[in-house]
């Protein structure tokens, strides 16, 4: 099978790069290689939407929220905004509406998984379980190889039916009044309806621990707030590389998270990907193939300090995301978690910092160069 394109991976990157390059009315032929089937791929993806561009994602919405909250055990930060909304996606429902879109254009569905990839007169063999399949122009969108000194958030998260009504009526995006002895860690709610509820346990450490684990805080979080549950609806689990991935061959172009589209000191990607591959898929418009820059260097900079000061000085962290959080207006928190921070924006993120361990960071990495 011979194609222009081929991209490894249906899921966010991958499909709506295909989708993009559809919508471009490209003559070029593409494929898509991905094992599983859009419906079996349960996740939430949530990002900050402005509400003038909620209706693009209307059809896949499962919750859209206009005020969050970050807090501990003595203060809460509640954040609403007139302009954003917290949105969350249904990643079932939105890839399987990109599939649906892609049915009878020029971009094949493979059902497929790749063992291998090579190079071939200038061409790249894909080697499949099942097929091989000879492209132009590879793009590897499957989640990242993560090496154990990296720095990643690793969570557990459970979707409920309570048997009473919750009362929480906005986003919890981090809830540090829990166990902080296994990393740093965080409750994170989104409530549904009144009596469905999705609870997850998250923590950002270099060690992943057992489900078992999560699940034990989960429950003693609900216990705590007098929660019950009639059922679980569903369950999800995953790790987010916080920390730079770099691949070496140099003819397969990595998109999505594996190409750098995770804001490292946040684990947030959804929105990233988007114009990751929109730039992409303009590139290609114009016969250029190279993968844009996801993030711009001063970002990457500042995350990895951030995320250099959290590893080295756990016993400030809480306090830390408290005080950014507090010293940022709720539009000035969407822009910043969605890399449309101005100016004055770093400046208010930048006075929150330790002045000692932050300069120290920044003068350890002046030093290596």
């Amino acid at each position: 099978m011979n194609f222009d394109i081929a991209i490894i991976g249906g899921g966010n990157a991958g499909l709506s790069l295909a989708r993009n390059l559809f919508r471009d009315q490209t003559k070029k032929k593409i494929i898509v290689i991905e094992p599983e089937l859009p419906e079996n791929k349960a996740a939430n993806w949530c990002t900050w939407v402005h509400k003038d561009s909620v209706s693009i994602f209307k059809n896949s919405i499962k919750g859209s929220w206009e005020d969050w909250t970050v807090s501990n055990k003595t203060q809460k930060i509640n954040h609403s905004s007139s302009s954003y909304k917290y949105i969350c996606i249904d990643a079932a429902k939105y890839l399987t509406q990109i599939e649906n879109e892609l049915n009878n254009s020029n971009v094949s569905i493979l059902r497929d998984a790749v063992v291998e990839i090579s190079e071939e007169k200038n061409r790249k063999e894909i080697i499949c379980k099942n097929n091989t399949v000879v492209a132009d122009h590879v793009y590897d969108s499957r989640p990242p190889e993560l090496h154990t000194n990296l720095l990643r958030q690793h969570f557990y998260g459970v979707e409920f039916e309570l048997i009473e009504p919750h009362h929480i009526n906005s986003v919890i995006l981090m809830d540090f009044d829990v166990d902080q002895f296994d990393g740093l860690h965080f409750i994170y709610a989104l409530p549904f309806s009144e009596r469905r509820l999705f609870v997850e346990s998250t923590v950002i450490s270099q060690e992943l621990n057992q489900i078992e684990w999560y699940e034990d805080q989960i429950k003693l979080w609900m216990k705590n707030k007098n929660l019950d549950y009639l059922k679980k609806i569903s369950s999800e689990k995953g790790v987010i590389p916080q920390g730079k991935i770099e691949y070496k061959n140099e003819g397969i172009h990595c998109i999505g998270t594996r190409g750098g589209a995770v804001r490292l000191s946040s684990g947030y990607a959804f929105h990233n990907i988007q114009s990751q591959v929109g730039k992409l898929a303009n590139n290609i418009r114009n016969d250029c193939y190279d993968v844009p820059v996801a993030m711009n260097k001063f970002v990457t900079f500042m995350d990895e300090i951030f995320n250099k000061v959290l590893i080295n000085n756990p016993q400030i962290a809480v306090d830390l995301f408290l005080n950014t959080t507090k010293s940022l207006s709720a539009d000035e928190f969407a822009k910043f978690m969605t890399n449309k921070t101005n100016f004055n924006i770093w400046l208010k993120v930048i006075a929150q910092m330790p002045k000692k361990p932050f300069i120290g960071q920044i003068l350890k990495r002046a030093n290596r160069g």
